[in-house]
C-alpha cells in the first residue's frame, strides 16, 4: 500500500501527495542532499560543543572568542565555514519547501516570507556573510555596522554551543550612527534541533544517540 501523502513540514502541516522521496527528483532529490549535508555539519559541529563543555567548568558561564587559551584543540577556521555552509543549505532546504508548498496552496506565504518565519536569524547570516560579505557588496540594504560586522570573524562559546553574530557592531560615519543588532545570534547546534522537530522528526532519537 502505497502512502496517501508525505508530511514536509510537521508544524505548519506542509504535505505533498504519494511519496515523491521513493524515486526522488528535482526538488524532491535537492530535499535529500540539503538534509544529508546539513546533518552532517550538525554532528560536526555538536560534537566540537561536547569538546568546548569536557574543557570548561560547567558551574560557571563562559563567553569565549577568538583564539580562547580555555579552548584547546577547537578547528575555529573550520566552524566559521560550518556557519557559513549550514546557513546557506538551510536556506535553500526551508526555501524549497516553501516553494513546493506555493504549488500546492497560493494562498501560502511566499519562499522568502517562509524562511523568514523559520530562521530568521540564520537568514540574515546567510544574506549579510554567507552568501557573500556585506563589507565587499555594498548593498544598500546593509548599513555600516552589518558591513563591519560581516567581515569579523564571529565564532563564538556561550551558553553551551559555538554561536555566531553573539556581538553587536556599532558604527559612526558622518554624524550618523549604525548598528548591526538586526543580526542576531544563532548555533548550528539548536538551529538543527529546531529543524528536525518541524522536517525530520524521526532524526532526533537516532542523532542523540550518535552524539552521546
Amino acid at each position: 500500500m502505497t502512502n496517501k501523502f508525505t508530511t514536509l513540514d510537521h508544524i505548519d502541516g506542509i504535505t505533498v501527495p504519494g511519496n515523491p522521496f521513493a524515486e526522488p527528483a528535482n526538488e524532491y532529490y535537492a530535499l535529500l542532499w540539503l538534509r544529508t549535508g546539513l546533518r552532517f555539519l550538525y554532528i560536526q559541529v555538536a560534537k566540537y560543543d561536547q569538546i568546548a563543555r569536557a574543557q570548561l567548568d560547567p558551574s560557571k558561564q563562559y563567553f569565549c572568542f577568538g583564539n580562547s587559551p580555555l579552548l584547546k584543540g577547537i578547528p575555529y577556521d573550520l566552524l566559521n565555514c560550518a556557519f557559513h555552509w549550514y546557513s546557506i543549505s538551510a536556506c535553500q532546504y526551508v526555501n524549497t519547501v516553501g516553494a513546493i508548498a506555493c504549488l500546492q496552496d497560493k494562498s501560502h506565504p511566499k519562499p522568502p516570507k517562509y524562511v523568514e518565519s523559520i530562521i530568521p536569524e540564520v537568514k540574515t547570516f546567510r544574506d549579510k556573510v554567507a552568501a557573500h560579505f556585506a563589507w565587499s557588496s555594498r548593498n544598500k540594504r546593509d548599513n555600516d555596522a552589518e558591513r563591519l560586522a560581516s567581515i569579523i570573524p564571529q565564532v563564538t562559546f556561550f551558553d553551551d554551543t559555538f554561536q555566531v553574530q553573539m556581538l553587536t557592531a556599532t558604527t559612526v560615519s558622518k554624524g550618523k550612527v549604525s548598528s548591526s543588532q538586526e543580526m542576531q545570534p544563532w548555533s548550528v547546534t539548536k538551529i538543527h534541533q529546531r529543524l528536525q522537530k518541524r522536517y525530520w522528526p524521526e532524526e532526533l532519537e537516532t542523532d542523540n544517540a550518535v552524539l552521546e
